[in-house]
């Protein structure tokens, strides 16, 4: 009969660490999606029991805040400078719209419950401190962080739920818009290349100016 293999022959196991945890959850993220990231899960992609894991987060939702503040400290904060405050405004929230469109899934926690780390907190503080830096006041400041994170979030979303090109996409949605009776939808078969003007980056950075510019405007 063959020989058991000892144990002194297997390679040893890292050890566990938080930093494992949230490394393994990552990786299965990436490549099975949000829905699989599980305790169960993550501990067996790391040779251990479930058990072993709440040491190191307190349960699902622990993790799934632990993931959100590796992939926040991801995003590399902004030197303020006055005299470029608009163009670091869309560098830090391009940084963040990324990090959050190659985790797939994420972005849709974030919205279900603000993230309150450490890493989340020094995003906001820099962010608050261009826009403080651009002229808004305070509370308008304020108020456009909370947009601007919207706006991010459904932009992440947007790349994850659309494989497709945004090219490819507008091409279809292009010829199903000049398909339509023109008696029915005049503006819209007469608008359509209009509508599906742009690819995703010329749209966020609208967005994200349409929103400083109306802060920057004032009241109506």
């Amino acid at each position: 009969m063959p020989r058991r293999r000892s144990t002194r022959d297997r390679p040893a196991k890292a050890p566990l660490s938080e930093k494992a945890v949230v490394d393994a959850a990552l990786d299965i993220l990436k490549s099975e999606g949000l829905a699989a990231v599980s305790m169960r899960r993550v501990a067996a992609a790391l040779d251990t029991g479930p058990a072993s894991l709440y040491v190191y987060v307190a349960n699902r939702e622990g993790l799934l805040h632990a993931m959100q503040d590796r992939i926040f400290a991801m995003v590399e904060p902004e030197t303020v400078d006055p005299a470029r405050w608009r163009d670091q405004l869309h560098t830090l929230l391009g940084r963040l719209r990324s990090a959050l469109a190659t985790h797939p899934g994420i972005a849709m926690t974030t919205m279900a419950e603000p993230p309150r780390s450490e890493a989340s907190l020094r995003l906001l503080e820099n962010l608050l401190a261009i826009l403080l830096a651009g002229g808004l006041a305070p509370q308008d400041a304020a108020w456009a962080t909370d947009i601007l994170a919207t706006l991010v979030n459904h932009a992440a979303i947007e790349a994850e739920a659309r494989p497709v090109g945004h090219h490819e996409q507008g091409e279809d949605l292009y010829r199903h818009f000049t398909a339509q009776s023109p008696d029915t939808f005049p503006l819209v078969t007469a608008h359509a290349a209009e509508l599906v003007a742009g690819d995703a980056e010329e749209r966020f950075r609208l967005a994200v100016d349409t929103v400083i510019n109306g802060f920057l405007a004032g009241p109506v």
